[in-house]
């Protein structure tokens, strides 16, 4: 039986690897294929890298800095260029870090201990001081210690038998990210756009720009990420109008930077229908020492990477304190 076992392969559970007493033997299920969670990375063959996730990881606490220049040092870089707002041009000064792999190097490149995949959590009971997990391929896991890193409905749907004293307040916000790449450059200065009224578009990043070894060098990658109003339209029905809603974000970029003759070479789009969370943050983590139970995640934060690690760190401290 396993001292821990944590609940998702994102950025908070690769944080708490590092944060957690190492003294306590690990083991992590997600129910994807690879690592990663929202810090993902898609590879198309012959064509390149695209962040179809996280964009890039701004710091704003020093601590949260120095974290990733020790665990990470060797796996990111800083992405250079001019990125500013499309209605004002106002430039977006901070620093911005990425994998230099793909940013699915930040989880990547942070998880030490094991992970099993395609493993998605059905359920959860709690008797003899200790916890029998039930997964969906029928297979059970015993542990002495639970965390759950999972985003806000799937962790109040798993956690609903429990009657937990914590309030599970708000929802998670969709996106739609469509992954494009061009015949030939389009001649736009910036290596990322923010807009702040588009009714269809919210981030248009420069995938080429960051320089990466495997991108097509006869091509030009961006990553649309969608507004949160298009998302909330079309995330539930976007793949059975997966064209519709290509051609409505990529017209929207052309007409918008006022780009013409240029031909697509490859297209595809992703949702998130638990991108991030915008307000309601009472609880920064949870830890239930009775029953041996943490949560967190960006979701009891805020909605970046930076929330992440904060709320992880923090449980870590209080687990390792206890």
């Amino acid at each position: 039986m396993f001292k821990t076992v944590i609940i998702g392969s994102g950025f908070s559970s690769a944080v708490l690897t590092k944060a957690l007493d190492q003294k306590s033997n690990f083991l992590i299920f997600d129910k994807s294929r690879g690592p990663g969670g929202r810090s993902s990375t898609r590879r198309v063959e012959n064509i390149g890298f695209f962040d179809h996730g996280l964009q890039y990881i701004s710091p704003t606490i020093k601590d949260f800095d120095f974290f990733l220049n020790q665990h990470l040092k060797s796996s990111i870089k800083e992405w250079s260029g001019n990125f500013h707002f499309f209605e004002d041009s106002k430039s977006i000064d901070s620093k911005k870090y990425i994998g230099k792999l793909g940013n699915n190097d930040f989880v990547k490149d942070l998880l030490s201990t094991k992970v099993e995949y395609l493993k998605e959590l059905l359920g959860l009971e709690r008797t003899n001081n200790k916890w029998t997990l039930q997964f969906k391929d029928k297979t059970a896991q015993e542990c002495e210690r639970l965390i759950l890193t999972v985003p806000l409905e799937q962790c109040q749907k798993i956690t609903n038998s429990l009657n937990l004293d914590l309030n599970f307040e708000g929802s998670m916000e969709p996106n739609l990210t469509a992954m494009i790449a061009f015949n030939k450059p389009l001649k736009i200065s910036s290596s990322g756009i923010k807009f702040k009224k588009n009714p269809i578009l919210g981030w248009a990043g420069n995938e080429s720009s960051k320089l990466r070894v495997g991108n097509n060098s006869s091509l030009e990658l961006w990553t649309l990420q969608s507004s949160l109003g298009f998302a909330k339209k079309y995330c539930h029905i976007y793949r059975d109008k997966k064209e519709e809603v290509l051609e409505l974000m990529i017209r929207e970029f052309l007409t918008l930077l006022e780009i013409k003759n240029v031909e697509i070479s490859h297209k595809d789009i992703h949702g998130w229908l638990y991108a991030f969370k915008s307000k309601d943050f009472s609880n920064k983590f949870y830890w239930n020492k009775d029953i041996n139970l943490g949560i967190c995640g960006d979701w009891m934060c805020g909605p970046k990477a930076e929330d992440a690690w904060s709320s992880a760190t923090l449980l870590a401290n209080q687990i390792n304190n206890s």
